[in-house]
């Protein structure tokens, strides 16, 4: 009997070790994670702080002829991806209108004959000619691939905001 109860109690406490420790992995985990989906409140006043509604932002960063660096090029554009797209984190934001993106279609313009036509031409070209005509489907590539050019660590685009949620953030943010 005695080694009846030794054993039980040997699963037992297995057991609860397991419980534990999926406990402890799910806290960590979901603390850490939170896909974008949902944020805390601080988090949320983090957000809030680092995008400060204001005015359309200038390119800043640019040459003696007036054109923006190319770095300074692809961060507008990386913060006008953050109306479209889910992330956990977001820096920076400039909301998408018709009027920027003439404004960026004229910069590329500008450098397309130049000797300081940017590296990532191309990519910037036919990104923002669909947002002209009102296809923003690529919103989540654009903001990955400049993330990853960027060297970015957090913020990861992890997909496409609803209507709904553009239009709060818009308003939270413009």
């Amino acid at each position: 009997m005695m080694e009846k109860v030794l054993k039980w109690s040997m699963y037992s406490l297995g057991a609860l070790s397991l419980i534990v420790i999926g406990a402890i992995a799910w806290f960590v985990f979901s603390g850490f994670q939170s896909g974008g989906n949902s944020i805390t409140e601080e988090q949320e006043q983090v957000m809030k702080e680092v995008n400060e509604p204001t005015e359309q932002k200038e390119i800043k960063a640019v040459a003696e002829d007036g054109t923006p660096s190319e770095g300074a090029f692809m961060q507008a554009l990386h913060e006008m991806t953050h109306q479209k797209v889910k992330a956990n984190r977001k820096r920076g934001s400039q909301q998408i209108t018709a009027e920027q993106i003439d404004r960026m279609l004229g910069i590329l313009k500008s450098v397309e004959e130049t000797k300081d036509h940017y590296e990532h031409f191309k990519f910037y070209k036919k990104s923002l000619e669909a947002w002209d005509e009102g296809d923003f489907s690529n919103a989540m590539t654009v903001h990955n691939t400049i993330w990853g050019w960027q060297d970015g660590e957090v913020g990861r685009a992890t997909g496409l905001m609803s209507e709904d949620e553009e239009r709060e953030y818009i308003k939270r943010n413009f």
